[in-house]
């Protein structure tokens, strides 16, 4: 196998912002305006909702659509990205990419309930399930075709600190590591950190223009200055954008099971009547039981009239023909 190397070239390309933070710094609403300076007109933003709803209550100041997750499995999030590049959304916004970690369904669960099943209850073990999963949802974001932005809080702190101007000394909330697996923030071309001012500032960036800066309530003016460098290189083919795949409806998809049609077509079943059965019996090894136990059911009574038929027959041809006796 040879290689070869070829001078390098800035290539324009999509945004992936992590934006981090405690409770209360204005991640969302920072994720929210970043996302619509971004956007170009006539773009769409898509925002993946972990935190109940809480994105939609900016939706006075901001155009958005919004999918919210009850279930924050990494898979669920490849889902929902992929989802949002198929309805061809320019900007995805995932508030919060945390939950995915440490919430209802999220890596940690996952490794805890693997852990619990094996016979070793050993956790280590586990995570041979769980991290290509955790892979599977960085690959989905590094690869999007849309712009992304994430949120992730942080665990938080207090610190004694002193008010220069009344020379008081107050506890101040300050932020620690991100909620999120360890090294998360290297996949992020930029990663800003939340304070409790509303103030962001740029701890890691591949954008030189904003190399250690601090933004007091980002957003439109960060959002042209990354636009700026996005789109400052060789211009790539645009993606093909594919259809969203169509999903098979789950009840048109058991109507298609090779050994359920059978059945049905062997008991004659019109098709309001498979619906019917399929709906009272939703478990298809069940169903294929009853169904096998219905047509030996009918088998039987076919055979049974055979058997009266045949003897009705015999009666038939045993009977002696007009003007002749019966045999002695």
């Amino acid at each position: 196998m040879s290689f070869t190397f070829s001078k390098a070239t800035k290539k324009q390309s999509r945004l992936r912002f992590d934006i981090e933070g405690p409770p209360g710094s204005g991640k969302t609403y920072s994720g929210l305006a970043i996302a619509t300076g971004l956007c170009p007109p006539g773009g769409k933003i898509a925002v993946i909702d972990t935190e109940r709803g809480s994105a939609s209550k900016y939706a006075g100041q901001f155009t958005f659509d919004v999918l919210e997750l009850d279930n924050f499995a990494p898979a669920k999030y490849v889902e929902a990205i992929a989802a949002a590049e198929a309805a061809g959304y320019d900007v995805i916004l995932i508030d919060s990419l945390s939950h995915a970690w440490n919430a209802k369904g999220g890596a940690l669960e996952m490794a805890d309930k693997i852990a619990k099943r094996s016979s070793s209850g050993n956790s280590f073990n586990a995570w041979k399930d769980v991290t290509p999963e955790q892979n599977k949802m960085v690959d989905a974001i590094l690869q999007s075709r849309a712009h992304v932005i994430v949120t992730m809080r942080v665990k938080t702190d207090y610190v004694l600190e002193k008010d220069e101007r009344t020379g008081k000394t107050a506890p101040k909330k300050v932020g620690l590591a991100a909620v999120q697996r360890e090294g998360m923030d290297y996949e992020f071309d930029v990663v800003g950190r939340m304070d409790h001012t509303h103030s962001m500032t740029i701890t890691k960036t591949r954008c030189s223009a904003i190399t250690d800066a601090f933004i007091e309530q980002p957003g439109e003016q960060l959002a042209k200055v990354l636009r700026d460098w996005l789109t400052d290189g060789v211009a790539e083919p645009e993606p093909m954008r594919m259809p969203a795949p169509v999903k098979v409806d789950a009840v048109q998809a058991r109507l298609e099971h090779p050994r359920l049609k059978m059945l049905f077509d062997q008991l004659g079943a019109p098709p309001a009547k498979r619906l019917a059965t399929l709906e009272r019996y939703p478990d298809n090894d069940k169903l294929i039981q009853i169904l096998e136990g219905k047509v030996k059911e009918e088998d039987l009574a076919k055979e049974k009239i055979k058997g009266v038929f045949a003897k009705q027959l015999a009666g038939v041809h045993d009977e002696p023909a007009p003007g002749q006796e019966a045999p002695q």
